[in-house]
């Protein structure tokens, strides 16, 4: 992995607006439709979402696994989500700014990992989860192309040394990888099916 620390960042940005963006556009009648995350619906999907960049922001102040596993399921959904989101998003895009950040190494649960990986996680995350809820509430699937060319070609560097993967004989976390119908499959749908995603 050789890009720049900006350049990382950058695809931070560009994961966490594009849930945004869905999410601002779910109907208010769709909170309770089901996602391709089969334990959840939207609004718990956004809810995972909130969550997981407030316990990245732990996590790159210092938090532990143990405070991770706490907190991972915990109702993060108060006031409007939109607005949440944004707010959590916003402190989690101040930590990995932060001076030493990316080069840290932070008590990940799944093996400890330094910031800059934990950022590629994170983004993967934001990804997948976006186009889970476009799914789930019929909206624009499209992801942004280069940060999906990104991860699959870094696919191996994100999750080395995390024991639960997709790359790991673990299915706890993540599908099972789904096979894809041709061999021109595009980089999108190379990558969802790789997360377990049936399209």
């Amino acid at each position: 992995m050789n890009d720049t620390d900006s350049t990382l960042l950058s695809y931070f940005d560009t994961a966490a607006d594009g849930f945004c963006d869905r999410l601002r556009s779910v109907p208010d009648t769709c909170w309770e439709n089901a996602t391709p995350c089969t334990e959840w619906n939207v609004r718990q999907l956004a809810n995972h979402m909130i969550q997981g960049s407030r316990i990245y922001t732990s996590l790159l102040r210092g938090g532990s696994s143990a405070e991770f596993m706490a907190n991972l399921d915990h109702e993060a959904l108060n006031g409007d989500l939109v607005t949440t989101y944004r707010g959590a998003v916003a402190e989690c895009r101040a930590a990995f700014r932060a001076v030493g950040a990316l080069d840290r190494i932070v008590d990940y649960p799944f093996g400890p990992v330094p910031g800059r990986q934990l950022l590629g996680l994170y983004v993967v995350d934001a990804v997948t989860h976006t186009w889970d809820l476009a799914r789930a509430v019929r909206l624009d699937e499209r992801l942004n192309a280069p940060t999906v060319h990104w991860i699959l070609n870094n696919f191996q560097w994100i999750y080395h040394g995390v024991s639960e993967s997709p790359i790991t004989d673990s299915n706890r976390y993540y599908g099972s990888p789904t096979e894809s119908p041709m061999s021109d499959t595009s980089e999108q749908d190379r990558l969802l099916h790789t997360m377990g995603r049936k399209l």
